[in-house]
């Protein structure tokens, strides 16, 4: 077993999310994730006893809803020229099942720092590492109003999810 440092691929990552209105639902999409991880692995995969690391982070300006006015107003409700990127923080694992990591961790959005816990499914492909996840929040936590106009009213509660690829770091 050996603790090794992976590196995000940025042009092979991707992060989606997922919210709902009153009116349709809302969907936004961003390449360019971008970061490390840290993990004990092992020939076949992680190691059953691991500790885990890792950074990531994503512009603002990257998340894209296909709606140009959309992401013009949630550019300007993120307050993203002051706040451009959105970072999360591996802290500690909680517990190892199979290729599943129990993680916390933090995320900071907007200039506030949440605590937060999920699940991140490691898998091995080749050298490389496929790093999936999901998980709900209710963007109230980070300071963040839904907009509310006239008939329609954004939900608070979106779900984010990631695939990442990631591949040893060169020495």
């Amino acid at each position: 077993m050996t603790t090794t440092r992976f590196e995000l691929d940025p042009d092979r990552s991707q992060v989606w999310i997922e919210g709902s209105s009153s009116v349709h639902p809302i969907h936004a999409t961003a390449t360019g994730l971008a970061g490390w991880f840290e993990v004990d692995v092992t020939t076949k995969g992680l190691a059953a006893k691991t500790g885990a690391s890792g950074h990531v982070e994503i512009p603002v300006q990257r998340l894209r809803s296909g709606n140009p006015l959309v992401d013009r107003e949630t550019r300007r409700r993120v307050d993203a020229k002051r706040f451009p990127l959105i970072v999360g923080e591996i802290t500690s694992v909680d517990g190892v099942e199979r290729q599943v990591l129990h993680l916390r961790g933090v995320i900071a959005f907007r200039g506030e720092s949440c605590d937060v816990q999920g699940d991140l499914v490691v898998t091995r492909d080749g050298d490389a590492l496929i790093l999936e996840g999901e998980q709900a929040f209710d963007v109230r936590a980070w300071g963040l109003q839904p907009p509310k106009v006239l008939m329609l009213t954004v939900h608070p509660e979106v779900t984010v999810r990631i695939r990442a690829e990631a591949r040893p770091q060169s020495k």
